[in-house]
């Protein structure tokens, strides 16, 4: 009898083990897309990530979760009042996991792109100096990812905030910013990080009643590319900037 429950235990925890679903980067990612609803589900995402890692020696599928860790880790940074961490370390484990997804995958677009999209924060971070100090890196890799896909609309608006910020001195350019943000829109109509740069532009050359309307635009989006993002960045950056003009004409 004990011998036949002993059995009837074994073949019931085999077929768990059996059904036991492993972690997947579809449920890694739908716990970072409700990150404006709980900021812990950034952590909780990470860890996902990492078990999806672990599970598994498919190296697209490894780099495009370093992908994603990258990522999260430049959402913790710029989310670091709420996330009470330490943007700069997050910044720079965000540019450490990019460095990860391209070792895996020389030829992801995406890990070049979160490879600079980190440099370009942690330049931010340590002001205007280190950035143009840092510039010819982020510059170097957001060009690799150009190079393998000229079409990502990560990679377009990147380079169009990039003509945005820089100096005039140094090649920043409203023109060429505008050309680029307006790219990354056709690529990914419903992008509004893209949508809210242009809004900037337009503030730098005085156009308000442009800003104006397209900054209204991305408060009220109903159908933002990224819910989240939308809600804890683009949609506060497009307010501070339509309250910054409500005096100009």
């Amino acid at each position: 009898m004990l011998r036949l429950k002993t059995l009837l235990v074994l073949s019931i925890a085999l077929l768990f083990t059996v059904n036991a679903r492993a972690v997947t980067l579809s449920d890694a990612e739908n716990v970072f897309n409700n990150y404006d609803k709980d900021i812990t589900d950034l952590q909780k995402s990470l860890d996902l990530y990492d078990q999806v890692i672990t599970g598994t020696t498919d190296q697209n599928i490894i780099s495009q979760a370093y992908c994603d860790i990258a990522r999260t880790y430049l959402t913790m940074g710029d989310q670091a009042k709420l996330t009470h961490t330490d943007a700069l370390k997050d910044y720079e484990a965000g540019q450490a996991a990019a460095d990860k997804a391209i070792k895996a995958d020389p030829k992801s677009a995406m890990g070049y792109f979160w490879y600079a999209a980190n440099i370009g924060r942690v330049g931010q971070y340590k002001g205007v100096l280190n950035s143009l100090f840092m510039l010819p890196d982020f510059k170097k890799y957001l060009g690799k990812a150009y190079a393998i896909d000229k079409n990502n609309f990560n990679v377009l608006e990147a380079y169009g905030e990039m003509y945005y910020e820089l100096p005039w001195i140094v090649g920043g350019s409203d023109t060429k910013a505008l050309d680029y943000l307006n790219a990354s829109l056709k690529n990914e109509p419903n992008f509004t990080l893209a949508m809210a740069i242009i809004g900037k532009v337009y503030i730098k050359e005085d156009k308000y009643d442009k800003a104006r309307e397209i900054l209204e635009k991305v408060i009220n989006y109903k159908t933002p590319s990224f819910r989240a993002d939308w809600a804890l960045f683009d949609k506060p950056l497009a307010q501070r900037l339509l309250d910054s003009i409500k005096d100009k004409k």
